[in-house]
């Protein structure tokens, strides 16, 4: 079952994922580091306003649906949310309004952010609604929509003379023309909700909702400083120039590693919680566990390789602006960015599972403390290398606090053995790959390099069994052949 999900989002958002890692490419050529990092501000900003306000609703979704569905009562559900939405929509018109009155900030810019958070906020909530039912190919097909739409719009309109407001507005009809056609279609079919079906509103369903969803919220916001933050400090200090090479950095790297975890997060979590209600604490902690060797299985080998890699990847996919910096601090960032998803995709099931969600909050607030301190010292003495160092310091804290105050309340076991064998055959495709790495590489050079990389990982993987990969391939090719 979680091959097969995997399989499924692999596809889908593997294919998002290259749309997503050919923008940054194109990005990076047709803008300068000052229009990329003033691009990155804005996405900052509306992506700390959507977790604020409504990435709690998109949780209580995954989480509370397949429960409430199987009791017949998700329009309940459903109902509170909605209108909890719509209040909160109705809060952000009203402060858009005042803001627009007082004139602080241009018109175009506040107009930009509000409709960008409206339209994420909607298409992000369908995408969980979708992901809790187990409808992947649909959640595909929007996921794949809105990345080439929102690409191919960004690059005319940069074409246009529009700069950094021409991706935003890229992403804005990225995020609304699927859900447009979607509804459409839907309602061709006359597979709609009745609207009426979703005003069961029920206060008290609601104050339970928000105990589970604001201490995530919470969690997610302190997150989205220990990772946003210094792009926000790096402006303060240095300019948008800096900020511009050290989000291309992020943004290169979190398409790859993030991407390729959060596949692995898509297709397993839900199995966790279904293994939660149907089977107990024990079924649970075994669909943890080999959730954790998928992740590592994916997860550690990217990392290796991007570190491996890291001159003949700036050198061939990045504007010549951006190389230089990019290949300086993206072995830090490589790390960095695979402790935060072992950390979110792992360590911080304990809380979710064991539905402690408040605790969740400690290893990231003192974490975010961690990261402002270290940034307001090193941004001005290292700059950008400076913000990465305190982002890695920051999360191996907050990874190790989680994994203490977590295995109190949800004990997850670690697959020791498994990860001895995905760390030695990731050690062996590195020290291959490193002789090859160039600061003058072409594109497909690189492709060449990480087919090789690639290849001699699963020939190590295979040779030491890992996950037990070679009956699990002979199951699929077996169940292949008979459909």
């Amino acid at each position: 079952m979680l091959i097969r999900g995997f399989l499924s989002y692999f596809l889908t958002r593997g294919l998002t994922g290259i749309i997503n890692f050919l923008a940054i490419a194109l990005y990076t050529r047709a803008l300068s580091t000052s229009d990329y990092g003033e691009y990155a501000l804005i996405v900052a900003t509306v992506g700390f306003i959507n977790a604020l306000l409504f990435q709690w609703i998109r949780l209580v979704i995954l989480r509370f649906l397949p429960k409430y569905k199987k009791e017949g009562k998700e329009f309940l559900l459903l109902g509170t949310l909605f209108t909890t939405y719509l209040v909160i929509l109705l809060g952000i018109t009203l402060i858009s309004i005042v803001v627009l009155l007082t004139e602080i900030a241009p018109v175009h810019l506040v107009l930009c952010i509000v409709l960008l958070i409206i339209s994420q906020s909607i298409f992000e909530t369908i995408l969980e609604l979708l992901r809790s039912l187990l409808y992947s190919r649909i959640y595909g097909i929007l996921s794949v929509s809105k990345a080439t739409i929102s690409l191919l719009v960004a690059l005319f309109l940069i074409k246009m003379g529009f700069g950094s407001f021409g991706i935003v507005i890229g992403l804005l009809l990225g995020s609304s023309l699927p859900i447009i056609a979607l509804y459409v279609l839907l309602k061709k079919q006359e597979r709609l909700y009745e609207l009426k079906q979703l005003w069961n509103f029920n206060y008290s369903l609601l104050k339970e909702l928000l105990s589970y969803g604001l201490p995530l919220t919470s969690t997610l916001l302190l997150s989205f400083i220990m990772n946003q933050s210094d792009r926000l400090l790096i402006s303060w200090m240095i300019g948008k120039s800096e900020v511009g090479v050290y989000s291309v950095a992020y943004d290169l790297t979190q398409q790859t590693i993030i991407m390729l975890m959060m596949v692995v997060n898509l297709a397993a979590y839900p199995l966790c919680i279904r293994a939660l209600e149907n089977g107990g604490i024990e079924s649970a902690q075994r669909q943890v566990r080999e959730s954790a060797v998928a992740l590592l299985l994916i997860a550690f080998p990217a990392t290796v390789g991007i570190i491996a890699l890291s001159n003949s990847i700036s050198s061939s996919v990045l504007g010549r602006d951006f190389s230089a910096g990019v290949a300086d601090i993206m072995p830090i960032v490589a790390t960095s960015v695979l402790i935060q998803g072992m950390k979110s995709y792992y360590f911080d099931l304990s809380f979710q599972l064991g539905k402690k969600t408040v605790l969740q909050i400690w290893p990231v607030l003192f974490g975010s403390i961690v990261n402002i301190i270290l940034n307001l010292v090193l941004i001005p003495l290292y700059k950008s290398e400076g913000a990465v160092l305190a982002t890695l310091v920051s999360y191996i804290i907050a990874i190790v606090l989680s994994w203490k105050l977590g295995k109190k309340l949800f004990p997850l076991v670690f697959p020791f053995k498994e990860f001895i064998k995905i760390f030695v055959s990731s050690m062996v495709m590195m020290v291959s790959l490193s002789f090859w790495d160039s600061d003058n590489e072409t594109f497909y050079g690189l492709v060449l390099k990480v087919c090789l990389g690639v290849g001699i990982y699963f020939v190590t993987i295979y040779i030491f069994d890992v996950w037990k990969i070679r009956n699990r391939i002979k199951s699929f090719l077996a169940q292949t052949r008979e459909k």
